[in-house]
């Protein structure tokens, strides 16, 4: 069977049935062609594919969205085990319904919607994302024209002229801005921690935020990575700030040196040609990363949250 290569494709709609207009083709058709396809939809999207479609068969599947605003990385690894376990058979075709993206989170959003097209240049796939045009504005409007190299357009798959290269994009958007909380003062301040000493600070102080254990218990770990990858790879000194907030809980890792020149860092697995390193790429597993270079050096911004605790932002 010839291969047919590796598509990312946007779509931006402005109502229910317009977005149905494009999806309920894009599964029957690929049933017709015997190809795998997997729609990420919310329940309702869900029910009315179903309820359209003529034909279902198995090579139909209906899964939960993916979409975590700030944890793109995970959202990435998740893509890969789905086209992982499809690997020798014909092409796949997935299509996500994608999430409301805050502003806040919106900076790695796009470095993330980037590095798919070379995270999973690999594989033979059709790779979808939906988008609903009334949550975007103009701003992120261009951001998705300039990572998508193709759009869906009246009914027709266009090559997108507004598609830059994935590098060249990322490397003039790596830095993303401060939070407004790092204006404050922070609840403490670590000059040069070891990583043991960085984990108990993150630790103790992470327990007046009534944060779920979990996310506690990620960023200990991130912190711990952050900061040993600032003492190996960056400058003296390192400092480490954080902020305490109901349901929020902000650190960041400061040194001296002038960061990372990868601009995938931390959201490419390791072991790909532009990817990171380990300890980053972990860490944006975890909780929510930022990176940003500045007069005073480079710093890594880590953000734990509680989904259900009200935003503060």
């Amino acid at each position: 069977m010839a291969r047919l290569g590796f598509r990312h494709e946007l779509v931006l709609h402005s109502s229910t049935e317009e977005m149905l207009d494009f999806v309920v083709p894009f599964a029957e058709e690929g049933i017709a062609a015997g190809e795998p396809t997997m729609l990420l939809v919310r329940r309702e999207v869900a029910a009315a594919v179903l309820s359209r479609v003529e034909r279902p068969s198995h090579d139909l599947v209906i899964l939960p969205v993916l979409g975590q605003p700030g944890r793109g990385p995970s959202d990435l690894r998740a893509t890969v085990a789905l086209l992982d376990g499809h690997v020798g058979r014909s092409r796949v075709r997935i299509l996500n319904q994608e999430p409301t993206v805050p502003e806040a989170h919106w900076h790695e959003w796009r470095r993330l919607e980037a590095g798919v097209n070379l995270a999973l240049s690999r594989y033979d796939a059709w790779v979808v994302c939906l988008y609903d045009r009334g949550m975007l504005d103009d701003e992120m409007v261009d951001d998705l024209l300039a990572t998508h190299p193709i759009v869906a357009r009246a009914g027709e798959h266009r090559d997108n002229g507004h598609f830059q290269d994935p590098v060249d994009f990322v490397s003039t958007h790596m830095d993303a801005p401060p939070d407004e909380i790092e204006a404050t003062p922070p609840a403490a301040e670590l000059l040069d921690p070891s990583p043991p000493t960085a984990r108990a600070a993150v630790a103790a102080f992470a327990i007046h935020s009534k944060l779920p254990p979990q996310e506690v218990e990620n960023m200990v770990l991130a912190t711990h990575e952050a900061v040993s990858n600032a003492r190996r790879h960056g400058r003296p000194p390192v400092i480490l700030r954080l902020w305490v907030q109901p349901g929020r809980f902000t650190v960041t890792v400061t040194d001296s040196g002038t960061g990372p020149t990868n601009p995938f860092v931390g959201l490419l697995p390791p072991d790909h040609r532009n990817g990171a390193g380990l300890g980053l790429w972990i860490s944006h597993q975890l909780v929510d990363v930022t990176h940003r270079r500045h007069r005073d050096g480079y710093t890594v911004r880590m953000t734990a949250t509680d989904t259900c605790a009200p935003d503060l932002h």
